[in-house]
């Protein structure tokens, strides 16, 4: 399990190279659809791996821990689907940047926890 700090860091990581490629992609004279789709991406990449993070910490093996899991799933199914339906159908943000986005939080966590995982320990004969 990755620890809340390392996650916070990477999370933040994450922030800042979408940020930096909004910024790019603006320069660049690409939409600013395509920039908001980034961001959202992002908000919709990390909700899952912070919200988790959270609920873990607040003592899952008890009743009203698997009561908050359930309540905190159906509240964040209907964050995206609200989320996608407005921004994508109403073309405010582009559906590649909400992928792209989504995909490098997920890419960027992934990469970050391999990267700093440590050896197993071995036994002592």
């Amino acid at each position: 399990m990755i620890d809340s700090r390392h996650l916070k860091r990477l999370l933040l990581g994450a922030a800042v190279l979408l940020l930096v490629s909004a910024g790019v992609t603006l320069a660049v004279g690409v939409p600013v659809s395509f920039a908001g789709g980034l961001a959202l991406g992002y908000v919709l990449g990390a909700a899952p791996f912070a919200s988790w993070s959270w609920i873990v910490s607040r003592a899952i093996g008890s009743r009203r821990g698997r009561i908050l899991a359930v309540v905190l799933l159906a509240v964040k199914l209907a964050f995206y689907a609200g989320a996608l339906y407005l921004g994508i159908t109403r073309a405010l943000v582009s559906p590649v940047g909400v992928m792209i986005g989504m995909t490098t939080v997920a890419l960027a966590l992934v990469l970050g926890t391999l990267w700093t995982a440590t050896s197993p320990a071995k036994e002592v004969s």
